[in-house]
């Protein structure tokens, strides 16, 4: 089933990620090892990019941070993205990790410079979420977020699927407390995606809301090199595949 390109002309959604910062002790030397750099950047390209670009409503922006020492033929292949892709832009930072306890205010400045350099809209209201380089999402997923800002600023999609590419099999997942979280705020006191919080604490202690959808709106990938996810580890129950249109449908994704 085709889906309707909208135009929405609000492009106030941010969704953030880092592609290889230093600081998450399983991969000390990721941005710089070579074949890790290809192989994340291989997920970026064949999986998440197709994603975004899948989106019913292509008015939102994707913030990458990425290491200032980054090898030079990565550093052209990650430029030609941003090149390709209007909504990407790369933030070179050699900063850590942006995790608990990391230099927040520093990460909220670069988000918001750079937003304001691209933004098409004078709205006062900024909408951020998070993504990782090796997830993807529904085609209707910028425009469900913009709606369900409207009446919560704080909430995560519950709704999704976890993919482990190497054995082929899906979990589907209501993950109340999920990575895929999403903040409102004002510019004037722009909060990005409340990193003071981990995910798991946005709904006990910031007063988030769980929205659960008919149909999944994310997938997480399963592929091996994965930080933290294992198939094993996730929460949900074992589903049939989803086929091959399905997944090209909904989620952009062209088989390799």
């Amino acid at each position: 089933m085709e889906r309707n390109r909208l135009n929405s002309k609000m492009d106030n959604h941010i969704l953030t990620t880092h592609f290889n910062l230093q600081g998450i002790k399983e991969y000390p030397n990721a941005y710089h090892d070579i074949d890790w750099l290809n192989y994340r950047l291989n997920l970026f390209t064949n999986y998440t990019i197709p994603s975004l670009n899948n989106q019913t409503d292509l008015d939102f922006h994707l913030v990458m941070f990425c290491n200032s020492n980054t090898p030079e033929i990565f550093k052209t292949k990650l430029l030609k993205l941003e090149e390709e892709n209007n909504y990407l832009h790369l933030i070179w930072d050699q900063t850590h990790f942006t995790g608990l306890g990391g230099d927040i205010p520093t990460f909220y400045k670069n988000i918001k410079e750079t937003y304001l350099k691209y933004r098409k809209n004078n709205s006062e209201e900024v909408i951020c979420s998070k993504i990782g380089t090796d997830d993807l999402i529904d085609a209707r997923y910028n425009q469900v977020i913009k709606q369900i800002a409207e009446n919560n600023p704080i909430a995560s999609i519950a709704t999704g699927l976890y993919w482990d590419i190497n054995i082929n099999k899906f979990i589907y997942s209501v993950f109340p407390t999920g990575p895929f979280v999403m903040v409102k705020s004002n510019l004037s006191n722009f909060k990005g995606e409340l990193r003071e919080y981990s995910h798991h604490e946005l709904i006990s202690k910031a007063g988030g809301v769980p929205i659960q959808t008919d149909e999944p709106l994310w997938i997480q990938l399963i592929h091996g090199d994965n930080v933290w996810n294992s198939l094993e580890k996730m929460p949900g129950t074992l589903i049939d595949n989803p086929d091959d249109n399905y997944l090209k449908t909904n989620f952009g994704y062209n088989k390799i």
